[in-house]
């Protein structure tokens, strides 16, 4: 991880087992790259569908934590339709139409996330050196 800043590297730190002690940040970051990584990888409503309630409203506050509140509200109303019965099928794709609108690639996440540092380094724990 040598040649990779250290907000590259806190980030890559949470797509991993993240620290052994996080600070708010790591909390909230590690929250949202869970989410995020289901979605890229089954779409949104996978994602809400096979975390538990605690980790999806974890994911929830980790996006309103960077400034995606409205991320949160796609996932909280997909939660709600999910409770009302909604044809799974649309709701697959409102959900990742809304989602993609806003995030689009892991970049978009990635520089809220280095900019949240920029301003805030102390929310995130150390670096360990290897």
């Amino acid at each position: 991880m040598q040649d990779l800043t250290i907000p590259e590297q806190i980030w890559q730190r949470a797509c991993g087992n993240g620290p052994a002690t996080p600070s708010t940040g790591d909390v909230a970051l590690m929250a949202m790259l869970t989410f995020h990584g289901l979605v890229m990888n089954m779409g949104a409503l996978h994602a809400i569908k096979c975390l538990t309630d605690d980790q999806v409203a974890a994911s929830r506050a980790g996006y309103r934590y960077f400034g995606f509140g409205n991320i949160a509200g796609v996932i909280g109303a997909g939660q709600h339709a999910i409770a009302q019965g909604l044809d799974q099928e649309e709701l697959d794709t409102m959900l990742e139409e809304a989602y993609g609108a806003i995030i689009d690639e892991d970049r978009v996440l990635l520089e809220a996330f280095a900019a949240h540092y920029a301003q805030d380094p102390a929310a995130y724990a150390p670096l360990v050196a290897a």
